[in-house]
């Protein structure tokens, strides 16, 4: 199969140079043919593909596909100039800052006949997939409660970052909800008949107004399900995954939700006593540039389909929507 030949906008931006750069590097299956940055040079390792500007990455007839690590508020812009140019596009979580936003997007896609995914690498890490398993086939029999948090600082060094910015789609609910809700949506559904929720909004800089600095939520099914979640940018770092079953209970610690090195072991305890799953480690993020690269070539079917994003975004704006400043 040969390469995708991906064009990258956004070339300075941490999660691409940290993650998925490497990971489109590592693969067989993809190849980094035209990059630019908003402003300044790109880094040293794109200078030979350094196109100049977006624009130029998107209109460089070479490419086929375009991987996008922007601020949350410019995702759709720039997703839809690319897919308007035929390109397939990979899009940083969330798609877009509302679930309009992403059925607009998606639909651009649909009609320009190209893929558009959202690059949410969790499900593709072979720990949490083996966790969802366990859970799915009974080894803590029915589960009944789930608890997810995912907390780290950001800090007021950092007050340019775009995650304090409204107008971005800033905030811990948009920027990690997901990956507190993975777990619950993957086991349930994204329509819980209850929710609870508490937010605390941090003002960083006047001229850009608030955003959740922190988001803690209980959500209710009616047979009596309970999940709770907890997304910060003020505690500190904390990543944990807890199913609570009628038999036992599944425990994840330690990068839970990203992966990464030592993410291995999964902790069961039940009738039987306390036992520990390890699963071998695994790159996810190059998993999932496989995963988009196959899917491009081959025809198969991305994963995760839109009508999951657009449900994912819509829970977390009601748990948004539901909340009580404070």
């Amino acid at each position: 199969m040969d390469p995708v030949r991906f064009g990258v906008l956004g070339a300075r931006s941490m999660i691409g140079r940290l993650a998925l750069f490497p990971a489109l590097h590592a693969s067989e299956s993809a190849e980094i043919i035209a990059a630019a940055a908003a402003t300044g040079s790109v880094p040293e390792e794109f200078r030979e593909v350094d196109a100049g500007s977006y624009d130029a990455v998107i209109d460089d007839p070479n490419v086929e596909a375009i991987y996008i690590p922007l601020p949350n508020g410019l995702h759709q812009q720039w997703a839809e100039r690319a897919m308007r140019a035929g390109k397939h596009v990979l899009c940083e979580k969330p798609l877009a800052p509302t679930p309009a936003q992403a059925a607009e997007m998606v639909a651009v896609a649909e009609e320009e006949g190209v893929l558009l995914a959202e690059a949410w690498m969790t499900p593709f890490d072979p720990r949490w997939i083996r966790a969802i398993e366990l859970l799915r086939t009974g080894a803590i029999g029915e589960v009944r409660e789930i608890n997810t948090a995912f907390t780290f600082t950001i800090g007021p060094d950092a007050s340019e970052n775009y995650r304090w910015d409204p107008a971005q789609g800033g905030g811990a609910m948009l920027d990690v909800g997901i990956y507190c809700l993975g777990p619950i949506v993957e086991l349930w559904d994204a329509q819980p008949d209850g929710v609870m929720a508490d937010q605390v909004s941090s003002v960083v800089r006047s001229d850009r107004g608030s955003v959740d600095a922190t988001t803690a939520a209980v959500l209710t099914w009616e047979d009596g399900r309970t999940a709770t979640i907890q997304c910060s940018f003020i505690e500190e770092e904390r990543q944990t995954f807890e199913a609570v079953g009628t038999t036992g209970t599944l425990r994840m610690d330690g990068h839970a939700h990203t992966g990464g090195v030592g993410a291995t072991a999964i902790h069961l305890a039940g009738l039987d006593g306390v036992s520990e799953v390890v699963v071998e480690q695994d790159d996810l993020y190059r998993r999932m540039v496989d995963a988009f690269t196959q899917t491009v070539r081959s025809g198969h079917t991305w994963p995760r389909p839109t009508d999951d994003v657009i449900a994912m975004l819509t829970l977390i704006h009601r748990i948004s929507e539901g909340s009580r400043h404070s």
